[in-house]
């Protein structure tokens, strides 16, 4: 059976992992970045998000004391929810909104179409008011 290692050092003489992180600003900043990024996406989402910080640890050997660290941060972060949209295949077999197989009534139209006759109409009118006004001078 393989023996397990004791640590010798007192836990009073062990060093925070805030200050190991105060010691590397660039991956405290990295991971304060993807935590705010972590925050953001789950309150609007709803949604789980995860960080995940990969320590691997490498003794440079002899005694020295000497490690080389090489470290990862990822952050898992939930996408929005995508709304659905129901089209109808043609016997082209393209997709389209409005059911090919469906008759259309003459003086009926779509949402969208109603929407750009309605701006179309507004652009092409312009207010009688404004025709009989006199041009001004504007400093």
């Amino acid at each position: 059976m393989a023996q397990k290692l004791i640590n010798p050092t007192k836990k009073v003489d062990r060093k925070s992992f805030s200050e190991f992180l105060s010691a590397l600003p660039d991956l405290e900043a990295e991971l304060t970045d993807a935590l705010n990024d972590m925050v953001h996406a789950s309150t609007e989402t709803g949604k789980l998000s995860e960080l995940n910080l990969k320590i691997k640890m490498k003794p440079q050997g002899g005694t020295s004391g000497q490690v080389e660290l090489d470290m990862d941060v990822k952050a898992k972060l939930p996408q929005p929810t995508r709304g659905k949209t129901l089209m109808f295949a043609t016997p082209d077999n393209n997709l389209q909104r409005e059911n090919p197989k469906q008759q259309t009534l003459e003086g009926l139209r779509t949402p969208d179409q109603e929407a750009q006759a309605q701006t179309m109409a507004a652009l092409r009118k312009a207010p009688a008011d404004d025709a009989k006004a006199p041009l001004r001078a504007v400093n």
